[in-house]
């Protein structure tokens, strides 16, 4: 195992990948598209850039898709999947930028169970690092249908990563943290500089994640789990 100097697992230098084989990383973005969420997709198009060259950087064979969602009780609100993985800088900017909006509904709380429900779902390639990034500034619309312990089942039985950025809620916190990726707080006034900066940090991240999972566990992050805490430390 590699591990850096302050004792944090080692990410891959540039170049690394292609002596171990380059690593295969499938990204799915679950996006509030409703009308609190306009500044934050326009921060995480600009993101986008930054990940999109870290990715380039390490090597990685990387695809990208998205997911947006509203409020599946408001007529004309929906999970949107039939975006499919795309694989250039500008494919996934365009794609970004071509999500459906929804109105989300004068109710607090969106479908963002169903919709990670929904990315779960989506035809992942067979041995890549899977990484599902939930971005909401709402709480989930909870029901005996949609309940948050079915997304960490589905996380752990598609051996997914994942990231999210959300209302400071246990189940948000707890899919991100269980499943090797971060949690980071956002809310419906967040200032659209300090967004962009949160986004663009985890986005780095995201990308650092995938080339650890590939290079330490082989593409398992339930191996990758093992050999760290799951934040990228190894257990004491």
């Amino acid at each position: 195992m590699l591990v850096r100097a302050d004792g944090r697992v080692a990410s891959l230098a540039p170049g690394t990948a292609t002596r171990i084989g380059r690593a295969r990383v499938d990204i799915c973005f679950v996006f509030d598209t409703t009308g609190s969420m306009s500044d934050k997709i326009k921060g995480l198009v600009a993101a986008m850039s930054s990940l999109v060259s870290d990715l380039a950087t390490l090597e990685l064979d990387w695809r990208v898709t998205t997911v947006p969602f509203g409020d599946l009780t408001v007529v004309g609100d929906r999970i949107e999947a039939r975006m499919g993985f795309v694989a250039t800088h500008a494919e996934a900017q365009a794609q970004l930028r071509a999500m459906p909006r929804f109105s989300g509904g004068g109710n607090q709380g969106e479908s963002s169970i169903e919709a990670m429900l929904v990315a779960l779902e989506r035809p992942w390639r067979r041995g890549a690092v899977k990484i599902v990034v939930l971005l909401t500034d709402e709480p989930a619309l909870v029901s005996p249908a949609a309940r948050p312990e079915m997304v960490a089942e589905a996380l752990r039985a598609l051996d997914a990563v994942c990231f999210v950025a959300s209302p400071d809620l246990p189940y948000f916190r707890s899919w991100a943290v269980e499943n090797c990726g971060r949690w980071v707080p956002i809310g419906p006034s967040m200032d659209t500089g300090a967004l962009f900066a949160l986004l663009q940090g985890m986005v780095s991240e995201v990308a650092t994640v995938a080339a650890d999972v590939h290079q330490l566990a082989g593409g398992s992050v339930h191996r990758y789990r093992e050999l760290t805490d799951g934040s990228g430390s190894p257990p004491r």
